[in-house]
């Protein structure tokens, strides 16, 4: 009579639903492959996430020079409504504002005169760029307008240059010729985000003629 032969341990293992070494090994395996792949994608994503945050800083310091570049382009050759009349001037700058008259947006409708005065305010150890809108009227207590152009800045700077058909390119820090446009002025604006630098150089050209 055959006898039956007893199921060896291995046998009795793997009836009973448990793991092999094998199996283990690479089930790790697998885990530490997967590990692997998400610390580089997340290596990855630390330096993006700088690339974006510096290409977000520059497109608000663009933003803000190409509305000054407009806003400029729009500049009158007029005096302030509100000044001496003995002292009247067309444009009056020095490094961190000037005033001059310019054609700006009154709501969203329609264009007007107005009074624009444009300055640098400190708070604490940043800038904030702020413009301020005098509506043009000689018998009326006028409320002026004055919002945030940009904010958060470390630094800004203007200079202005007189045409030069008249006189050899030279950038000055203060604009003094009162009966006169600049023939352009150049903005340097310097932003801090998430701790670092972003400048921005930009030349906004003025039409003299007008």
């Amino acid at each position: 009579m055959a006898t039956r032969k007893a199921p060896s341990k291995d046998n009795a293992a793997s009836q009973t639903g448990g793991f092999t070494l094998v199996e283990m090994l690479v089930t790790l395996c697998i885990t530490a492959l997967l590990s692997g792949l998400m610390v580089a994608s997340i290596g990855q994503l630390r330096p993006m996430h700088r690339i974006t945050e510096v290409n977000d800083a520059e497109m608000e310091l663009e933003a803000a020079s190409a509305y000054l570049q407009s806003l400029l382009g729009q500049a009158r050759r007029l005096a302030p409504i509100k000044d001496d009349p003995a002292k009247k001037a067309v444009f009056s700058g020095n490094a961190t504002g000037f005033n001059f008259v310019a054609t700006a947006m009154v709501g969203s409708q329609r264009l007007s005169l107005r009074d624009v005065e444009i300055r640098a305010r400190q708070t604490r150890d940043e800038f904030a760029l702020m413009q301020s809108n005098i509506p043009r009227r000689l018998f009326s207590k006028a409320q002026s307008e004055e919002f945030t152009i940009i904010a958060a800045l470390k630094s800004v700077r203007f200079s202005y240059l007189a045409s030069p058909e008249y006189s050899a390119p030279s950038w000055k820090d203060v604009w003094t010729d009162r009966e006169a446009l600049p023939y352009a002025v150049k903005i340097n604006l310097v932003g801090i985000r998430s701790g670092r630098e972003t400048a921005i150089e930009r030349i906004a050209i003025i039409d003299i003629g007008r």
